[in-house]
């Protein structure tokens, strides 16, 4: 093939890569979202009702974050584009996690123990590479075996065309730590190769952990000091068996640190995937879940112009996810039917 060619289909499964964090933050924010403060039984610590589980659910929602954005770091560098402006770019919930359709199906759903199973199968590694051994990305069934591909693509096209060939996106592009305003991991700079890869690593390393399923640790160190932080796997499994991992645990093992305290009753009754368009016959709802649209579709226009070309606009999209979350927790609250199910995010690109 050309190189033109082969940077085309590069550049497709790097966008996907972008699509496959995209989906993940809307449904870790909405179960962060829908936790309420108050639970069914008395408690001295924590003073709030799932703090621990809040915060375990919110760092994997940042680290996310990283991964889209070294994902876009990888696709600006080898010369492709960033596309986070109009719908058909957009994850519409309910939907398939991978290209392929296979493996777990996105849904936005209210804080529980299904929700949280399905968020620790979404980082499941796969057991071995075999099924996508010949670098097919659309038959991956696991992320990390869409990510393999990733490298296989990318090893692929220097060894056929040359690092220089390869990496001709504008340095002045990339997102660094300057602009990047999150905590979760290190943001990298791609320029080439070596730095490539390293960002593939720890896309996967933060959300499986070691290779194929090791060790707990993922090579971080936690916000604000404490240690080694745990691959997203196992951050989700520790919520449900209620104790914390230490980095040297590893998968197929219990988690031999402290107790994790979650509250399941602590939680807002939000309807499955929640649309605007549901709440026709309740205007003022309606008005306000469009209202959150607005705002996920303005934070989105921001990414998009970010990675094309304005680095530094990325930290104007914080502001805009704090806004967004007040308007998520205020909708949690509102019933919308004989039931009590509430409202809740819909996560609708509205250009």
């Amino acid at each position: 093939m050309s190189l033109e060619r082969d940077r085309a289909a590069l550049a497709e499964m790097l966008r996907a890569a972008m699509k496959i964090e995209l989906t993940t933050i809307p449904l870790y924010a909405t179960a962060c979202y829908t936790i309420s403060e108050v639970g069914d039984y008395a408690r001295i610590s924590p003073a709030e009702a799932n703090a621990e589980p809040r915060e375990v659910i919110r760092q994997v929602m940042l680290e996310e974050m990283l991964h889209l954005s070294l994902a876009g770091n990888i696709l600006n560098a080898i010369g492709g584009g960033v596309i986070l402006d109009r719908a058909e770019a957009i994850p519409a919930y309910p939907c398939a996690i991978l290209p392929s359709g296979k493996g777990p199906v996105a849904r936005l759903r209210r804080f529980s123990k299904d929700q949280v199973r399905l968020f620790r199968e979404i980082e499941r590694a796969p057991a071995n590479f075999e099924k996508v051994k010949d670098g097919d990305w659309r038959k991956a069934e696991t992320i990390g075996g869409f990510y393999h591909c990733v490298e296989l693509a990318l090893d692929a096209i220097v060894k056929a065309h040359g690092e220089k060939a390869v990496f001709t996106g504008d340095p002045s592009w990339q997102i660094g730590p300057e602009h990047y305003w999150g905590a979760g991991g290190e943001m990298i700079p791609v320029t080439g190769l070596k730095c490539a890869r390293r960002a593939l690593d720890m896309i996967v390393e933060e959300g499986e952990g070691a290779d194929l399923g090791g060790r707990a640790g993922d090579g971080d160190p936690i916000p604000g000091g404490g240690g080694e932080d745990v691959a997203h796997f196992f951050k989700f499994n520790e919520i449900l068996l209620a104790r914390r991992y230490r980095p040297d645990d590893r998968i197929g093992h219990p988690p031999t640190g402290g107790d994790l305290v979650t509250d399941w009753s602590a939680v807002h009754p939000m309807r499955d995937d929640p649309r605007a368009e549901e709440c026709a016959n309740l205007p003022e709802i309606e008005a306000r879940m469009l209202a959150f649209d607005r705002l996920y579709t303005d934070f989105l226009l921001t990414l998009h112009a970010a990675f094309n070309g304005a680095p530094e606009r990325l930290r104007e999209s914080a502001p805009t996810m704090i806004a967004m979350a007040r308007a998520a927790e205020a909708l949690v609250r509102i019933p919308v039917n004989a039931a009590g199910e509430t409202a809740g995010p819909g996560w609708t690109f509205r250009a």
